[in-house]
């Protein structure tokens, strides 16, 4: 086990190798979910014609996110054993996650054994990915979060570009090659995580909510919390979160039939463009954690949403596809002012008996923004052309932007009241 080190202010944080463990726990991810998106598909494609059923399919983890990981972040802030509270999740689940993703491709007798081993492989996934998430908070203090934060984002972001460039290519000689490597990679995540992970961190506490409170009762009082007017910028927060992972999700999903369809790119060459918003993201991930220890989440987010605005904007006007990926490398530079700071932001409003539930709600925000985005977004498309698709992410950015305004008065106001 990695031990803990002691900031200059006090303050306890994880090592560098510490860092690097939980990582590659969120590289782990990227690299899955990165080959799951390209891959599955494929998979369905030999059983549905239909493109939207395929895409409804694919939108399953989001729905068993939206219900799941909000109460298995909750949960978990309730559990107090021997291996502590996020662990347990772990150890049982993401071993599930890596043989199931590792069967995916020899399931396909049937459209129901393929669906089969896709959904045990998504409630694993699932169920592991809060518990993974809250593990960063428990180990460091909240000044130090969006610096650890930047480090295991930026990591989980170049798993997914290896995924895409190193990984991917191997299925030409054989599709199972891909899914065996990302279940290898996550099996080792478990033992990385495991090594750097203390069972009863620092910055944990046993629960407020006792174990006899009812869980759908305890739930529902702190759902009241977010919503409670003294505490009002946390609703605000989350709304924010939910406006710029629409406005991302929205890009991500649909970005390949703008550059097909406008420019008359292949699906390659529009995946590399896409591919520069996370050569931007890398490069500025760990300064936008630098940021956020002089200007605070909310005012980084702010300027994170502010310059990505910009981008869309001047690019909308843009003609050649390479110039215009030059423009989604800045905007990919932005979204790292949004997305570092943006769970710390969250969790950080949440003592440390609460870290699981904020987790959870983080994730739940993005999760809808995630479903609803790609079919609201796309329908816009089909209705004003695909040109509508950067002012569209540009719009919610500024939503977003508004709302981040609004959360930051209102904690200003909070911290007025509490001087």
């Amino acid at each position: 086990m990695i031990p803990l080190k002691r900031a200059p202010d006090g303050g306890l944080t994880l090592s560098n190798l510490g860092l690097l463990g939980l990582g590659i726990g969120a590289a782990s991810l990227s690299i899955t979910w990165g080959l799951y998106n390209i891959f599955m598909p494929l998979l369905l494609r030999e059983f549905i014609g239909s493109s939207g059923v395929r895409g409804a399919i694919m939108g399953i983890d989001n729905v068993l996110g939206l219900l799941f990981v909000p109460l298995i972040g909750a949960v978990s802030d309730r559990l107090d054993g021997p291996l502590g509270k996020r662990l347990p999740f772990l150890m049982v689940s993401m071993p599930l996650a890596a043989l199931f993703f590792a069967a995916l491709p020899f399931a396909r007798a049937s459209l129901w054994t393929l669906l089969a081993v896709d959904i045990v492989f998504l409630l694993a996934m699932t169920a592991f990915r809060a518990p993974l998430a809250a593990l960063m908070p428990d180990h460091v203090a909240p000044a130090h979060r969006p610096w650890a934060n930047a480090v295991i984002t930026m990591l989980g972001a170049i798993g997914g570009a290896l995924a895409l460039v190193l990984v991917a290519p191997w299925s030409d000689h054989a599709l199972w090659i891909p899914f065996a490597v990302a279940g290898g990679v996550t099996a080792i995540a478990l033992v990385a995580v495991r090594a750097v992970s203390q069972p009863h961190p620092p910055y944990v506490e046993a629960g407020a909510v006792q174990e006899e409170t009812p869980m759908v009762g305890a739930l529902l009082r702190e759902a009241r919390r977010v919503f409670d007017a003294r505490s009002g910028h946390v609703i605000y927060l989350l709304l924010a979160v939910f406006c710029v992972f629409f406005g991302y999700s929205a890009l991500e999903a649909q970005f390949s039939t703008f550059a097909t369809e406008e420019f008359g790119l292949t699906g390659g060459r529009s995946a590399l463009m896409m591919g520069a918003t996370v050569v931007g993201f890398v490069l500025l991930a760990l300064p936008a954690g630098r940021t956020v220890r002089r200007l605070g989440e909310v005012n980084t987010m702010r300027i994170g949403t502010l310059m990505l605005t910009l981008w869309l904007a001047i690019g909308t006007f843009v003609t050649d596809p390479w110039v215009l990926a030059v423009f989604l490398m800045l905007g990919g530079a932005s979204w790292a002012f949004v997305l570092v700071p943006a769970y710390p932001a969250v969790v950080n409003q949440g003592g440390a008996d609460q870290t699981g539930f904020y987790t959870g709600m983080y994730y739940l925000f993005g999760a809808v923004a995630a479903i609803l985005a790609p079919a609201a977004v796309g329908w816009a498309m089909d209705v004003l052309g695909n040109v509508v698709l950067l002012p569209a992410v540009a719009v919610s950015m500024v939503l977003g932007l508004l709302l981040l305004t609004v959360a930051q008065a209102r904690l200003a106001r909070v911290a007025r009241g509490a001087a």
